[in-house]
């Protein structure tokens, strides 16, 4: 498959459709979907749902995988079991880098858009994590096509999930735990705002912390341009499950967080989950709304209720972490992080921590508001999250007054009764 490092014959062009698609792969976080995805990762941690069945194309997949996990055939160091044992890292270019990723495609055409060296902090700096954006036509079509190769410090059973329907519309999700405990998600996503967009995820997560991702589009992700993404589930799961991301993998420093073997396994109890149950935090939310005001639609699965209070109409949900370092963690973070714009902090005398804000579809976006939040974080670890938006689900937010000010939320947030 040929690979090109410039962007076309009419350099300025490509160079620029370069920048556009790269942008567009990495949108200004929005805040509100930070604080959706720690709802969500509250919820996996406290009861995991039945994981879906795949394919048959994605079980075959697996099976031919068996138990070795990331074995390159090749030269360099072997990833071969969750437990084995860090090797030394065998250097690789960026352009190496691509070469695996181009040989792992069926026949078609390839640009690199952009391509971190493996093992050098990019943007993000994280030295664990390399990413690249390629842009590939196999022959209906150029699609870009989004690649991660992490040594991560999350479980599988963490790591690759089913993005939330309610959170991002989802034609379909498929996931697969194989007889060694990696598990595989094939995803497919589309967007509310442009009907013919789609975003088809494939990860790959083992028990040793590696995690394997592959993003394509149909076309460039703001512009669409055939009706699905160029690789169908089953090449997408082929593809992330094959061996020779192996050789990317031992290109990786060791994460001194990775996963430790699972205590189940050892005879060692898990430790008894804290947080409370969703039916408590809901009940818990509605007894301390303001006087006048109406709940209704309790959704037990996204913590989430439906608030009418003075003619107005929004969605409030709420998200519990337990005592712990994580959450003391986000606190020391929360606490010398930069504030966005119409982010407020007070510190109360018993050193707990109350941040409210206001923004829109964008970490500093003011205009126009579209979320209204309320945290407050206690020094032993446990933070209580509030969510309010004008919609039915987490992504069709809307402008306008809310049911709730960020004052009233603050009320029920710093009320005594979440301190229990």
């Amino acid at each position: 498959m040929p690979v090109e490092d410039n962007c076309g014959d009419n350099f300025e062009d490509g160079f620029a459709q370069a920048l556009r698609g790269a942008a567009v792969l990495a949108p200004e976080v929005a805040l509100f979907s930070l604080a959706a995805s720690a709802e969500r990762r509250g919820r996996r941690w406290r009861s995991r749902r039945r994981a879906a069945v795949a394919g048959v194309a994605a079980v075959a997949v697996l099976a031919v995988g068996g138990v070795g996990v990331f074995v390159d055939a090749g030269p360099g160091a072997v990833l071969s079991g969750p437990a084995a044992a860090d090797p030394a890292v065998q250097p690789m270019t960026s352009e190496e880098a691509v070469d695996v990723v181009a040989g792992l495609l069926p026949p078609g055409s390839l640009q690199t858009v952009t391509a971190e060296t493996p093992g050098v902090p990019g943007p993000a700096n994280n030295k664990h994590r390399t990413v690249g954006v390629l842009r590939y036509d196999d022959g209906q079509g150029a699609s870009l096509v989004r690649y991660t190769v992490e040594r991560g410090s999350q479980r599988p059973e963490a790591a690759a999930v089913c993005m939330d329907g309610f959170t991002m519309p989802q034609d379909s999700c498929e996931r697969t735990t194989g007889p060694d405990g990696s598990v595989l998600v094939i995803d497919k996503l589309r967007d509310q705002n442009l009907p013919g967009k789609r975003e088809w995820r494939a990860t790959r997560a083992t028990p040793d912390g590696t995690v394997i991702q592959i993003i394509e589009y149909n076309g460039e992700p703001a512009t669409p341009t055939r009706e699905t993404p160029p690789l169908d589930g089953g090449q997408l799961a082929a593809m992330v499950t094959s061996p020779t991301w192996g050789r990317i993998v031992a290109a990786l420093p060791a994460n001194p967080g990775a996963p430790k073997p699972d205590r189940s396994s050892a005879g060692i109890p898990a430790p008894a989950a804290t947080t409370p149950a969703p039916a408590e935090l809901l009940a818990t939310l509605t007894k301390l709304l303001p006087p006048g005001a109406q709940a209704s639609g309790d959704d037990e699965q996204h913590t989430a209720l439906t608030v009418t209070f003075e003619g107005r109409t929004s969605k409030v949900s709420v998200y519990a972490e337990p005592a712990g370092p994580r959450g003391q963690r986000d606190k020391k973070d929360a606490e010398e992080g930069l504030p966005t714009p119409l982010e407020v902090h007070e510190k109360l005398s018993d050193g707990t921590l109350v941040v409210l804000n206001r923004f829109g579809n964008g970490k500093t976006a003011v205009d126009p508001l579209l979320h209204w939040t309320a945290k407050v974080y206690y020094p032993d670890g446990r933070n209580i999250l509030l969510n309010e938006w004008n919609g039915d689900f987490g992504y069709d937010y809307r402008p306008g007054q809310p049911a709730l000010s960020v004052e009233q939320l603050k009320a029920v947030i710093t009320a005594p009764d979440w301190r229990r």
